[in-house]
């Protein structure tokens, strides 16, 4: 069996917006309270916002938003997965989701 090329564009479209959920749902707790001086907060909102840019990227005909953000998103995670590797496995586990797409995304861009 071939495989659906015709859903290549609508898979990305789910994994722009399963990213932008996903990190949403497991940092809400976070984002609802403000404290710059957290280092906690910092990293959520810098993990939301990039997974943002991303999904606004793919409204470009360029890659560059795309590209940027699922860099500095792949450099929040590495740095995420760096301190959370004390926990164990599971520490790493949680952060396989964001880590892959950033992947994706850096290296496919918008195409």
């Amino acid at each position: 069996m071939k495989p659906l090329k015709s859903g290549v564009n609508f898979s990305k479209w789910i994994l722009r917006i399963a990213l932008v959920v996903y990190l949403i749902a497991y940092y809400h707790a976070t984002l609802f309270y403000f404290d710059f001086r957290d280092v906690t907060f910092i990293f959520a909102l810098v993990y939301v916002l990039a997974a943002l840019f991303l999904f606004i990227g793919g409204f470009k005909k360029q890659d560059n938003i795309t590209v940027y953000s699922s860099l500095l998103l792949l450099l929040v995670v590495a740095f995420n997965i760096y301190l959370d590797a004390v926990d164990g496995i599971y520490g790493v586990i949680s952060h396989l989701l964001p880590l892959s797409i950033a992947i994706f995304f850096l290296t496919h861009g918008n195409k």
